[in-house]
């Protein structure tokens, strides 16, 4: 295996469909604001990120069949790699059954006009939360495909499938917005049937070229279930601790300040994401090198890759910090209507993109060779202070927005901190 070229190629794809991604984001944020408002805008993103919640409570099935599916290829046991698949979407499955009866009760019976504080009449919100409780769970099924995708040491593919996803999208709001008037409807449904659409056709296209993985209900077996679940299930309390930390701050604003807000909030957080998204292309196909290298004991390796990654994020802090400076000249040229942005929300929120890039260097190692206790641990520490914490600096600091992104860092600089440690006493005792 020549990890050199599976990087190279992995990373320039990688970017390659990855930048092209956020040309095409950055081009359709200003069609949405131009074709519903800036508080519809809001009240969208809030929706979708609730919805979109689903993705984070897989019981960590996905991660734990990326690192156990490596693990079966690269000792070429094909046999264990289709059964790990077979039983990962058994659990997809069921979960995503319980999770449609879940939130199909919780639209149904609970007022989410009051709780998000959504000026819209009752009907016509869980009209929208209907649809894209539907579709984000058709999709969630079929979203495994990612996981075989860089099990093979083809991460590229993945950019692909979200590059093609994001297209449709576009194409879809053109065309809505040329010949309908606004509606969320129309919205969940784009967005909704874009993704199922990629992921059926990427499924699709990965077990006919690969015919040898394809899943078998024979291959049911509980042992095979059990070691799956086994490290899923530490993926899953960190999946629950993001959700809080990372997932409940368009709900939070919108709750404790209002929609609007959160349109100011998404458009600094989709700026500075960017850099986050970038970050985490050029990481992603080191978590299957790992599992590789750790498995045939080359330690000597994944040191040297630490350690050149640590120097590649001193760039990253620079740019981060140029970025900071010039974010609301960008804001101005990008997004036709005047936005009020605070200059701390900026900063504050650069300080959480540094954090978070950092912390997922070490987090990559640690996850692909399944030593995740430590990160577990601080993860619900961190979900147990994040809401309090955003709370307090909204409501008694009187920080605004900016009071969010503050709370969350501190929810997760403890990451930074202790896994780099954690990681290096690993590789010295190897």
């Amino acid at each position: 295996m020549n990890r050199k070229n599976i990087i190279l190629k992995n990373v320039s794809l990688g970017v390659i469909y990855k930048l092209l991604n956020m040309g095409i984001v950055f081009i359709t944020i200003p069609m949405l604001l131009n074709y519903l408002d800036q508080e519809l805008y809001g009240i969208w993103v809030t929706i979708f990120s609730v919805i979109n919640i689903v993705f984070f409570v897989d019981i960590g099935v996905a991660n734990g069949l990326k690192t156990k599916l490596t693990q079966a290829i690269s000792d070429n046991n094909k046999p264990l790699a289709r059964a790990y698949i077979t039983n990962a979407y058994f659990f997809i499955l069921v979960l995503a059954f319980l999770f449609l009866i879940l939130g199909s009760l919780i639209i149904y019976f609970i007022n989410l006009n009051e709780i998000l504080n959504i000026p819209l009449t009752r009907y016509e919100l869980n009209k929208v939360f209907f649809a894209t409780l539907i579709l984000v769970v058709l999709g969630f099924s079929l979203s495994l495909y990612k996981a075989f995708y860089y099990a093979i040491q083809k991460s590229f593919v993945v950019e692909l499938s979200l590059l093609i996803f994001q297209f449709i999208v576009l194409v879809g709001i053109f065309i809505f917005s040329s010949f309908t008037t606004k509606s969320l409807f129309y919205i969940a449904l784009i967005y909704g049937c874009s993704n199922v659409i990629m992921s059926i056709f990427f499924t699709i296209k990965f077990f006919k070229s690969r015919r040898d993985l394809r899943p078998s209900f024979k291959l049911l077996k509980l042992g095979i279930g059990k070691d799956l679940m086994d490290l899923s299930v530490g993926f899953f309390i960190i999946q629950l601790c993001m959700i809080v930390i990372f997932a409940t701050d368009n709900v939070l604003i919108s709750s404790l300040l209002s929609p609007k807000d959160v349109t100011h909030y998404d458009v600094v957080l989709k700026l500075f994401q960017a850099s986050i998204i970038l970050s985490v292309i050029a990481q992603d196909p080191f978590w299957p090198l790992y599992t590789d290298a750790y498995q045939k004991q080359q330690f000597n390796w994944i040191k040297q890759t630490i350690l050149r990654l640590n120097k590649l994020f001193l760039l990253f802090v620079l740019f981060i910090v140029v970025l900071i400076f010039i974010s609301k000249a960008i804001i101005g040229v990008w997004i036709p209507q005047k936005l009020e942005i605070s200059f701390e929300l900026i900063v504050f929120m650069g300080v959480f993109v540094v954090v978070r890039v950092y912390g997922i260097i070490y987090m990559n190692f640690l996850n692909a060779v399944g030593k995740i206790k430590l990160q577990v641990l601080l993860f619900v520490l961190g979900a147990i202070v994040n809401v309090p914490l955003s709370i307090f600096f909204v409501k008694k600091m009187q920080f605004g927005t900016s009071g969010i992104i503050l709370g969350t860092v501190l929810s997760i600089v403890a990451l930074s901190v202790v896994l780099p440690i954690q990681t290096f006493r690993i590789l010295k005792n190897s």
